[in-house]
């Protein structure tokens, strides 16, 4: 049966089986833009974080960084919107990029939506559907 059928049948359950995938979502997301984040200090690293939001069918997920020097410039931003690069600055270790918010969602967006569909159809089966 089509997962929109499914949900038809049961909201709840498929609400359910939605925020536990969105949560994991996030997770994985935030703990991927940490490995790519560029290391200096580790300051950009220790401020990425994520929060999920809206309810039931309609949740969405967020990440950010906001790295602050003391002089209030963000370079979070600065670094993720290719600005380093631009400057002629080069990233110092391996397997970081300056995209290290939007680039693992690229590389990760068709298996968190097979997570999504996973989680939603389990508790479906759970509550009997």
């Amino acid at each position: 049966m089509p997962l929109i059928q499914l949900f038809e049948r049961s909201q709840e359950a498929a609400q359910r089986g939605a925020t536990r995938a969105i949560k994991d979502i996030k997770n994985d997301w935030v703990r991927e833009a940490v490995d790519v984040a560029p290391l200096d200090t580790g300051n950009l690293r220790r401020q990425i974080s994520g929060k999920v939001e809206g309810a039931g069918l309609d949740q969405r997920v967020e990440i950010e960084a906001n790295a602050m020097t003391s002089k209030q410039f963000n370079y979070a931003y600065y670094i993720h919107e290719g600005h380093m690069a631009d400057a002629g600055k080069k990233l110092r270790h391996p397997g970081t990029v300056e995209e290290f918010l939007s680039e693992p969602a690229d590389r990760r967006e068709s298996e968190w939506e097979k997570m999504l569909e996973r989680e939603i159809r389990e508790e479906l089966n759970r509550a009997g559907w």
